[in-house]
């Protein structure tokens, strides 16, 4: 809506503007007494007539001398015809038919003029010269009111003569633009164009002020360039409306002059510079932004050659430039496709500028449109871009800050995901080095004990660890401990148990041969019958022992054959009933019928079968039983042998196959033997690959249960 206002607003004076230009008949004198009705006076009105002086030889007086025919009346096609290098004499005459006198002020407010001179006849007589111009200096003007003006006062019924020459050193265009007013209207006019101009100059510092505070705020570097563009446009209107020259460079036109020129282009660089910046063309648009990129260095180069000297052609390039502004929607155009929805205000912005420049420049060119008018219509265009622009940088601004909201909350997530990553790896690391260091004085205490045990202290004991490894490993030390404990316990035993098995026969022997040696009793058949006796004994002692040892050292030395199990139980049965009998006990077996082949050593099973059943009998009490039970499965055949009472403790089966080895009730019971018994049967049992265990018998007694393979040779 205020868009349209602005654009209607717009149409209204560009048509005011055309209605100013119909045709008016031009005169030689204008009435002074209008100027209290219409406040000023412009066009034909002023019943301007025009000159041409290629030479630039003719003075004032010689004018005055020639004849009206050489003159030309200024017409609505000859105000905007860009009158160039050279000089152009106008001239008119002011009559005040009023009954007052009336002070007037004729000014030329057009820049780009190097000279304006001014010549005020009354009478005939020279009443006021005054110059003016961008190239004369500010204190030699008589108004010092942007570029140049002339003040007199006319009587009552006066008529005076006024002569005016434009020269020009360059080939800078003229604009024959005049306005005629009153003294008041004049100064009114002043008062509020000074007004006008703080007003608008304090749009644009505000925008400054903003930019710069956005750029502290949010770093934002588009808010600098765009500081810098507002500041640039500042600077151009300060050089257009004469006050570089009346407040900044006073004295010094030719500054003034200059510095106009490179604000110009200072303000098409931070355009081009904001374009690229707030578009992103670098990134979104490369084209475009190498031919921005190039409209900056040729402005650079532009001031360079101003700096040089030149200046018409500098001119001439800044204004090609300051159309580069019309690119500038198409390149919105472009960034509206969905990357850059803050483009919409920058497109506004620009359709706004290049509106007001086409009206100015059609206006200028096709009507006898008052400079001033225009260019104040300009500056609200201008000041109108610059707070679209500002608010494209603002709607940006606040884009960008959602996205960085957005992108914060993002990675204070991720951030937060992360430490709690970091803070589960940090408590894990913690573990870890905790368990690590429990290690470590887990491995200590394992060394200083293993040291122990292997120094012979046997009774010593890890406490266990933590974790359940090293737990079982503490077990497994103890259990070590415990095992060569007791190895060693058996060790003193068995040694013990050997010197005592020795000692009997030996004994005696002893006692045997000291009573024949006395004389005691004499050599006969039955003296030596016992030595003999004793000395077998002694011998199945000492060679029970040597299998038992040679079982530690390797397999026993067997010869494996074929043979029939059920035929050698047969033969062995009648022997063990007989056996069994003479003790008072009964003896079955147990076996299937059918021919059971085996491949074993024979010898050692008949040693294995001998020791076990001889064994079972000595130690059953009368009347009791022995049982042998056989059993051939597919892979393995399973004897078992067992007895009535007495019985035998579970704990004492366990070390039933020891090496002199003998449970309580046995020992109490002294049934002979030399204890390493069934230590050989053990031996036998793993040299053809089979199992041996003892545990208490069902029938009250001891049950001794052996697998083994039908075939025990290895090939």
């Amino acid at each position: 809506m205020l868009f349209s206002l602005h654009v209607t607003r717009h149409l209204v004076v560009f048509a005011t503007f055309m209605l100013m230009c119909f045709p008016a008949g031009a005169t030689s004198s204008v009435d002074l007494a209008s100027l209290k009705q219409s406040g000023d006076l412009s066009g034909e009105i002023l019943g301007l007539r025009f000159l041409l002086d290629p030479r630039q030889t003719l003075t004032v007086d010689e004018l005055r001398k020639l004849p009206d025919q050489q003159f030309s009346v200024l017409r609505k096609r000859d105000v905007n015809q860009r009158f160039q290098r050279g000089d152009y004499w106008l001239k008119t005459s002011v009559h005040n038919a009023s009954n007052a006198s009336i002070t007037w002020v004729l000014r030329h407010p057009m820049p780009i003029t190097d000279y304006v001179d001014y010549w005020v006849f009354t009478n005939g007589a020279l009443i006021t010269h005054a110059t003016g111009g961008d190239r004369t200096l500010v204190p030699d003007r008589q108004i010092p009111h942007r570029i140049a003006s002339v003040r007199h006062t006319s009587e009552a019924g006066q008529v005076s003569e006024l002569y005016i020459r434009l020269r020009n050193k360059q080939l800078s265009p003229m604009h024959l633009v005049f306005a005629l007013s009153d003294e008041v209207t004049f100064l009114r006019k002043m008062a509020n164009d000074q007004l006008l101009m703080g007003v608008l100059y304090g749009i644009p510092c505000a925008l400054v002020v903003y930019a710069l505070c956005a750029w502290l705020i949010n770093g934002s570097r588009g808010s600098v360039i765009y500081a810098g563009y507002v500041l640039a446009i500042m600077g151009s209107w300060m050089g257009i409306n004469g006050q570089l020259a009346e407040y900044v460079f006073v004295g010094r036109p030719d500054i003034a002059n200059f510095m106009l020129v490179v604000f110009f282009l200072l303000a098409t660089i931070a355009n081009c510079m904001f374009v690229r910046e707030f578009l992103q063309t670098r990134q979104f648009m490369p084209r475009f932004d190498k031919y921005f990129v190039g409209v900056i260095l040729l402005a650079i180069a532009g001031i360079v050659l101003r700096t040089l000297g030149l200046q018409v052609a500098v001119i001439q390039v800044t204004i090609a430039l300051l159309f580069t502004h019309a690119i500038a929607p198409v390149v919105a155009i472009l960034a509206l496709r969905g990357r850059a929805v803050f483009a919409r205000w920058y497109l506004v912005a620009q359709l706004v500028y290049n509106a007001a420049l086409i009206i100015g420049i059609a206006g200028i060119r096709l009507a006898e449109l008052s400079y001033e008018n225009y260019f104040f219509y300009c500056q609200l265009a201008f000041i109108a871009e610059l707070v679209l622009l500002g608010v494209a940088q603002q709607d940006r601004v606040r884009i960008l800050q959602r996205k960085k909201s957005a992108f914060e909350q993002k990675y204070n997530t991720a951030l937060e995901l992360n430490n709690a990553e970091l803070a589960k790896q940090l408590e894990q690391r913690t573990c870890q080095l905790r368990e690590a260091q429990q290690r470590t004085e887990f491995l200590a205490a394992v060394k200083t004990t293993t040291g122990r045990i292997a120094n012979g202290e046997f009774s010593v004991r890890l406490s266990p660890g933590e974790s359940p490894e090293l737990a079982e490993l503490a077990s497994n030390v103890n259990l070590m401990a415990e095992s060569l404990s007791s190895l060693e316990g058996a060790r003193k035993r068995w040694i013990a148990d050997i010197s005592h098995e020795l000692r009997i026969p030996l004994f005696s022997l002893l006692c045997e041969t000291e009573a024949l040696l006395d004389g005691v009793r004499t050599i006969n058949k039955r003296a030596i019958a016992s030595i003999h006796e004793e000395v077998m004994r002694l011998s199945r002692l000492v060679s029970d022992l040597h299998e038992v040892a040679l079982s530690y050292l390797r397999p026993l030395p067997c010869t494996f054959t074929s043979w029939q199990l059920d035929a050698l139980l047969t033969k062995k049965t009648r022997e063990y009933v007989r056996y069994a009998q003479e003790k008072g006990l009964r003896f079955s077996l147990d076996m299937p019928p059918a021919v059971l082949s085996v491949k074993w050593d024979k010898g050692r099973f008949e040693q294995l079968l001998d020791n076990l059943v001889q064994n079972s009998i000595s130690y059953t009490d009368a009347p009791g039983e022995v049982a042998l039970s056989v059993k051939a499965g597919l892979q393995r055949v399973y004897i078992t042998l067992q007895d009535t009472l007495p019985g035998i403790a579970p704990a004492d089966a366990r070390h039933l196959f020891e090496p002199l080895y003998r449970a309580d009730i046995a020992r109490s019971r002294r049934a002979g033997g030399s204890g390493l018994g069934l230590s050989i049967c053990q031996a036998i049992v793993h040299a053809h690959r089979g199992n041996i265990t003892a545990e208490p018998s069902p029938m009250g007694g001891l049950a001794i249960r052996i697998d083994l393979p039908p075939s025990s040779d290895k090939t």
